[in-house]
């Protein structure tokens, strides 16, 4: 054990001595590029992390909440749906909770048209579970005893810069009028109130009228096509599920996540990317630390031919110059992680990317940046032991006298 650690004393005293005598600007420029390249793995990471974040969020906060509850299976509603709201509410962490109708239905605007899905809400209980009502760009919200008004989304109204403008009923404003045709057959005529943008495109093909407005259309009263609700924060959704059940709650219960395939499938794809420009980006760092120490034991290989002369062994100049490789990938990923945190993250806060999905920032995970830096390290130890390993295999007269 002692002599392992004398020859690792030995093995970091000669890397130390190596770095301090060495080109302070190949130093420099060594560490840069190290923690470009961190930076380069770290950003990539983050910002599909970001863009999954984003996109899960606004399943959660503009279509479906935390949890949804749905009419038993061949059944249409929820019957006397209080009795399940008093239930859930009264569950600790649970924050509030809406419940809608969906119907199926055609707008119609002048000789514009289309076939969108309307919701009916409680505006009161809608504000606890869906930030819609907060992204109006145009008009106001529903209040609770609206009639003959509805909310529509962007992407139905058209002219707000949206992405199915070619669908849409071709710019309406607040205030024309637009005929609705319910899957009932009943057709009803309503000024538009307000418009939305969640920067979603699902959620911007929603539309919303009132509660009693939707009974009235259906002939129905004291039911429910779905019941939204709202828990702290995002996961553990299942241990609300058990106790919504074991309180009596028998109807199907699904968490947001049911609901996010595309999601899912999206954040699948982006891993898959991810991963690929890891394995480049790790690659290239490796490369650059390879031509560092390669000339390194060129230009010192009478130094080294010395030290083996005077009995250092083989194995302890391969560690020395494995100690400086990892010593330029630590300080490489240092640097990055300053760059990220101090320049990269807070500027994309202040101006985040704007995707279909959402508004995206960069989202560091401690995981992602142990495990970049922990790959970085390795290909950096890799680099700098095939340089020095094949510069020791030659004798040490050779290296002295350069034969």
């Amino acid at each position: 054990m002692t002599s392992t650690t004398t020859q690792l004393k030995i093995s970091a005293f000669l890397a130390y001595k190596s770095i301090a005598k060495g080109n302070k600007g190949t130093s420099v420029l060594t560490i840069l590029i190290m923690a470009l390249a961190f930076v380069n793995l770290m950003f990539m990471s983050s910002l599909f992390t970001g863009l999954t974040d984003a996109s899960e969020n606004q399943v959660i906060e503009t279509l479906y909440s935390n949890i949804v509850i749905e009419p038993k299976d061949e059944e249409t509603y929820i019957k006397n749906p209080d009795s399940i709201l008093k239930k859930v509410n009264i569950v600790p962490g649970v924050l509030g909770t809406s419940a809608q109708y969906l119907t199926a239905s055609t707008i119609v605007h002048e000789e514009k048209s289309g076939a969108w899905t309307v919701r009916s809400v409680d505006p009161d209980d809608e504000v606890l579970v869906s930030a819609i009502p907060e992204m109006m760009i145009a008009g106001e919200y529903l209040s609770k005893y609206d009639r003959g008004e509805i909310v529509i989304g962007k992407e139905i109204a058209g002219g707000h810069g949206g992405s199915l403008e070619h669908i849409s009923l071709g710019g309406v404003v607040v205030g024309d009028t637009l005929e609705v045709a319910f899957k009932n057959g009943v057709r009803r005529e309503y000024r538009i109130k307000g418009i939305f943008d969640t920067n979603f495109i699902q959620s911007n093909q929603l539309a919303y009228i009132t509660e009693k407005e939707m009974e009235s259309v259906l002939g129905t009263s004291d039911m429910t096509s779905q019941i939204l609700v709202k828990t702290e924060g995002k996961g553990g959704e299942d241990k609300y599920v058990e106790q919504f059940t074991m309180l009596g709650v028998h109807e199907d219960i699904k968490t947001w996540e049911v609901y996010a395939g595309i999601v899912r499938t999206v954040s699948q794809s982006f891993a898959a990317i991810n991963a690929l420009i890891s394995v480049i980006g790790l690659f290239v760092a490796g490369i650059t630390i390879f031509i560092v120490i390669y000339v390194s034991t060129v230009s010192k290989r009478r130094q080294m031919g010395i030290l083996r002369a005077i009995g250092i062994k083989e194995s302890i100049i391969i560690q020395s110059y494995v100690f400086q490789a990892v010593f330029y990938a630590l300080c490489g990923c240092i640097a990055g992680l300053i760059v990220m945190f101090m320049v990269l993250v807070p500027y994309f806060i202040r101006y985040p990317l704007v995707f279909p999905t959402g508004d995206v920032t960069l989202v560091v995970e401690q995981n992602n940046a142990i495990s970049r830096g922990a790959g970085l390290i390795v290909a950096a130890m890799i680099a700098g032991f095939i340089p020095s390993w094949r510069a020791v295999r030659e004798t040490i007269l050779d290296a002295i006298w350069g034969d």
